[in-house]
Formats: structure tokens, sequence, C-alpha cells
């Protein structure tokens, strides 16, 4: 087993929670990447195990291609178990494997402290100090918000085509609960006959929904909220045959995304998501001798952003 020790702080001056992590009869090398993945996927110090009541202790034991995970956690008196098999990962991804498996049990321990600060049946075993018990609320709280910059595609239901981008933030509300906020803004010059109609569509959206795991390394998903903004359309006449109009208002619809996160333990990780919706309320621009321009109906988009939690 590969330890260390450290004195670190985490924001607002609260200590970060300890944990030991005591990889046995596995690979020495491995151990140690993946006790060091673990701590920092936990924004946790690393420590050696020991007759502490505030530290979550952790115990991997590797047997062929499995490895069985138990957390004794004095934090909320809880002990939890589970068997991680290694070969859902590359020989050179296992290590990773492991400390994310290490990370996802470890907080969901934790989270008790946030779902079930004052149980009513007292553990049988006496609970760690408040300030430990702090300190890993605190870790979970951070890891229950992302802010995400994002790149899209909106599709029309005529089939034209708008490009942007912006910005979103996702919050659980519990660990297959969420609720999303987004803010973006689309554009396009549009060909037509006589012109070409430049296109521009700023939006918003809030929506609930659930998310789970999908082995080691995706977390999906899928959302239904509602999206609303303003459409603007300019016609661009391209000679003296045609003359250009102007024609905006409002949108609202429905939306249901479906957002794939890859390695979302990572503090920093890609998302990539697929977007329908309606048209409840949009706007038509007509165009004379061309095919109109349609913010009505169903439309379609595609986006893929990048998230820091």
């Amino acid at each position: 087993m590969a330890s260390c020790a450290a004195a670190a702080h985490a924001a607002g001056g609260i200590e970060r929670p300890r944990v030991s992590i005591d990889i046995v009869d596995c690979d020495a090398q491995l151990a140690r990447e993946a006790q060091r993945i673990a701590a920092i996927e936990l924004r946790a110090t690393l420590v050696d195990a020991g007759p502490d009541a505030t530290v979550t202790r952790v115990t991997a034991a590797c047997r062929d291609t499995l490895a069985a995970l138990t957390v004794a956690d004095p934090t909320t008196g809880k002990s939890v178990e589970r068997t991680v098999a290694l070969t859902e990962a590359a020989p050179n991804g296992r290590a990773r494997l492991l400390a994310l498996a290490v990370a996802e049990l470890v907080a969901a321990s934790w989270s008790e402290l946030q779902t079930n600060p004052r149980p009513q049946a007292p553990p049988a075993t006496p609970l760690a100090p408040y300030a430990a018990r702090e300190s890993a609320r605190a870790a979970i709280d951070d890891r229950s918000h992302e802010f995400a910059v994002a790149f899209d595609t909106h599709r029309l239901a005529g089939g034209d085509y708008l490009f942007g981008g912006g910005v979103g933030a996702v919050a659980w509300l519990s660990p297959p609960l969420l609720a999303r906020v987004d803010a973006v803004v689309d554009y396009g010059e549009l060909e037509r006959g006589a012109g070409s109609v430049a296109v521009i569509m700023p939006s918003v959206s809030a929506a609930v929904g659930l998310s789970r795991w999908l082995g080691a390394h995706l977390r999906p998903a899928l959302t239904l909220g509602l999206r609303g903004g303003y459409v603007r359309m300019n016609g661009i006449a391209d000679g003296q045959t045609a003359t250009g109009a102007r024609q905006q208002g409002a949108w609202l619809g429905p939306e249901l995304a479906l957002q794939v996160n890859a390695w979302p333990l990572a503090r920093v990780h890609p998302i990539v998501g697929l977007a329908v919706g309606a048209h409840l309320l949009g706007v038509r621009g007509t165009v004379d001798g061309g095919r109109d321009v349609e913010a009505v109906g169903f439309w379609g988009g595609v986006s893929a952003a990048l998230a820091v939690r």
C-alpha cells in the first residue's frame, strides 16, 4: 500500500475530509495511482489508516479480475460494500476505474449527510466530530453542482440549421434527480433565391430530469422542461428586384433532452447532447419566391459541452 498525509484546506477555510485507502493484493503501481486519483476526486486528504474517528476508511481487495470494496464511514456511522469488475477497463485504465469506484462508494455514504443529516435511529458506533462531518458534507456540496460551456446546432422545422452556443448549470437534488438551466444564442444566414435571411435566436431553458450511471465512465441524463426565447429574422436582398423585411417575435415550447456525461467524476469532463422540442408559440418568416423560415413546429438540436464541477 502507498499512502501520504497532508494538511489541506478547502475553500472557505473548511478542512478537507480525511480518507485512508488500503489497496491489498493488487499491483503496487495500480494501487498508488488509484489512491492518488480517488483522493483528488473526493477532494479529500489521504492519510494513513489508524484508530481515528475522523477518517473514512476504505479497503479494496483484488481477487483475480475483481476488486471488493468496503467503506467504514464514521461521519455517517455506515459501512457500505461493492464489488467491481476491473476487466471493464483496459489494463492501462484499471487504476482510474478502481479510483472512480472508490470515490463513488465514499460519496454515496457521505451523501447521507445531506439527505438525512439528523437520523432518527442513531448508529451503533459513535459518529465523527461535527467538524469532520461538515468537511465531508462540504465535499459533497462541491460535487452537487456543475457548470458548462456549450456549442450547439439548432435545426428548424423547415430544415434550416443555426449554430451557436451558451452556458448552463446542473444541480443534483438527489443522486438520481437533477435540475438544469441554460442560456444559448443561435445564428444563421439562410440562403434564399433572391437574397438571404439572417436569423438570430437567443433562448433560455429550465428542466428537471433523472440520471444514472452506465458503467464506470458514462452518466446519461434525461430531462424534460421548457425552452423559450426571441427570434429575429432580417431579410437581405441581393439586388434591386427584391426588398428586405424584418419579422420577429417570441417563441416557447417543451424540450426533451438527453445528455451523456463522459468521466463525470473528473473535475473537467465532456458532455454530448441531443434535444427535440416544439414551438407552441413561434414565428414564420415569409419569403417571396422562396421557402419560408420556420421557427414554428418541431425542432431538434445537438450539442457538445465542457463541464466543470
